[in-house]
């Protein structure tokens, strides 16, 4: 199980009510042991989801407050003093409901953004994929192996890539979305570009300027172009990355 599954299957635990004996959950909280950043992540939604219900305990609600909608079932009489809680009441669940709606809201976005699309291709490649592998020797070879797939060909290769050695690429999917890959081969250095529809990313580069981040000391760069996101990520540092990529910079 990777961190990323184990986000999906923490959101819905809940301490102390959902069996922490399921085998799922049993592996989601192994995972927190093994990801400091993972743990730090639960760390935040337990706290949020306690003070939810810190404050829904702290609201204030009339002791008497059945009689009193019984009683005004029978007589339309006005209780200016009780309507006003009723109101203070329904203001403060409404601000609530907008916290508890914004919270899930930013996981779902977290789950489906590009920093998670960028932390999961870097851990595609850094693993075995031989089994998914596409044999290619030049990028037109590539195309016409994803087109017989139905898989998207439509992307640019930076220029600075028209001299390296094209060894391959892959059929790859993410979150149901298609992403073509493309692999290469610089010496002894490894050398990887993914592209997916910017649709599919909820924070796609806006720009073809591509931003360099690390992930997990692995160099990247992310830029789009056209319809489509581009993820870069090489078998080096930074500097090297950099020598391949668009010189919109």
């Amino acid at each position: 199980m990777d961190s990323q599954q184990a986000k999906e299957i923490l959101l819905s635990y809940r301490p102390g009510v959902d069996d922490a004996k399921n085998p799922a959950i049993v592996a989601a909280l192994h995972q927190l042991e093994q990801d400091p950043e993972l743990a730090n992540w639960f760390q935040q939604v337990q706290e949020t989801d306690q003070a939810i219900r810190h404050r829904l305990r702290e609201m204030p609600v009339p002791l008497d407050l059945k009689q009193r909608i019984l009683a005004e079932q029978k007589i339309a009489r006005p209780d200016f003093g009780w309507q006003r809680r009723i109101r203070i009441i329904a203001v403060a669940a409404a601000i609530i409901l907008v916290g508890v709606l914004s919270t899930w809201m930013f996981f779902r976005s977290s789950r489906n953004g590009l920093n998670a699309y960028r932390a999961d291709m870097v851990r595609y490649v850094s693993t075995s994929y031989n089994d998914r592998f596409i044999k290619a020797t030049s990028f037109d070879e590539l195309r016409q192996v994803l087109a017989a797939r139905q898989w998207p060909t439509d992307f640019v290769v930076p220029d600075q890539l028209q001299s390296v050695t094209v060894v391959g690429g892959g059929a790859v999917e993410w979150k149901g979305h298609k992403v073509a890959l493309a692999c290469m081969k610089e010496g002894r250095h490894g050398l990887w570009l993914f592209v997916i529809e910017k649709s599919a990313l909820s924070d796609a580069p806006r720009t073809e300027t591509p931003r360099v981040e690390p992930v997990d000391g692995t160099p990247t760069a992310a830029w789009s172009q056209g319809g489509n996101a581009y993820l870069f990520t090489v078998q080096g540092d930074e500097a090297f990355l950099r020598k391949y990529l668009p010189l919109k910079q």
